[in-house]
């Protein structure tokens, strides 16, 4: 892969702009596509490596993609394009800031920074938690961004969806403090007691809800712990929130030694 352009500080306007991917072929190093100027209908090369083109759990199959099928990315670079004059659009699909570029086509208030978005924590085509806020008092930004009959948030999720995964958004509501930011994190499980300390964190759910709380693979719990910043630990109500807090942070120095 060539230099990337933007990181010698020459960065181009597209990069950091949402674009429809046309797929042209596949090739090792991932897919040629063709992305068309909206104003001359040019095509643009572009090249979406597989690494930026999947993020699935582990076990999961990739999605197939051939050519003609279309997907929004983000450009995230340019490079040159061996033995060619124009220069080639670098995407990806895997990128927690396109999830922002995509609701911001659909939330009137993020554009105009009535509310904002605080952290992005994302496994790409399969779920995504979005911590919001308001920047005027009074406003439901967590309703903003979900809409009216959750219009806004399935208009994003299916453009995000357009050619492959079942992504799934959560629209989590931001707090300063802590304990009820992670709290909020955990969404949709109810959480019943959480202990939080030195970026370690126990939360406490009723034994119905545990496998629900912890999430497939780990995946709810990890991505709640990535949108706040914590190592996230499961448990049961009723489970000593000390000792347990206690074990995780011993459990973490044991894993750092072998």
């Amino acid at each position: 892969m060539g230099t990337i352009l933007s990181d010698l500080g020459l960065e181009s306007p597209l990069v950091g702009t949402t674009v429809t991917a046309h797929i042209k072929s596949s090739v090792p190093d991932g897919f040629r596509c063709a992305v068309y100027d909206v104003v001359t209908g040019e095509a643009r090369d572009a090249m979406l490596p597989r690494a930026d083109a999947f993020d699935l759990p582990e076990g999961a199959a990739p999605p197939r993609l051939s050519a003609g099928d279309k997907l929004v990315a983000l450009v995230v670079g340019v490079s040159p394009a061996a033995g060619e004059e124009d220069e080639r659009l670098m995407l990806s699909v895997t990128s927690p800031q396109l999830v922002e570029r995509v609701l911001a086509g659909f939330v009137d208030e993020l554009l105009t920074g009535k509310v904002v978005i605080k952290a992005v924590a994302r496994v790409a085509g399969t779920k995504t938690k979005i911590a919001v806020a308001p920047t005027v008092k009074g406003l439901d930004a967590r309703g903003a961004f979900i809409g009216r009959g959750a219009n806004r948030l399935r208009g994003a999720q299916a453009l995000l969806n357009h050619a492959y995964g079942r992504e799934r958004l959560e629209i989590i509501e931001f707090s300063n403090d802590p304990s009820t930011f992670l709290m909020n994190a955990m969404n949709p499980v109810q959480v019943t007691d959480v202990l939080v300390e030195r970026g370690d964190a126990i939360v406490a759910v009723e034994e119905h809800q545990l496998s629900g709380g912890i999430g497939e693979g780990g995946l709810n719990a990890q991505l709640a712990g990535r949108l706040t910043g914590h190592y996230v630990r499961v448990v049961k109500t009723g489970t000593d929130m000390r000792q347990a807090l206690d074990q995780l942070a011993a459990d973490k120095a044991a894993a750092e030694t072998t």
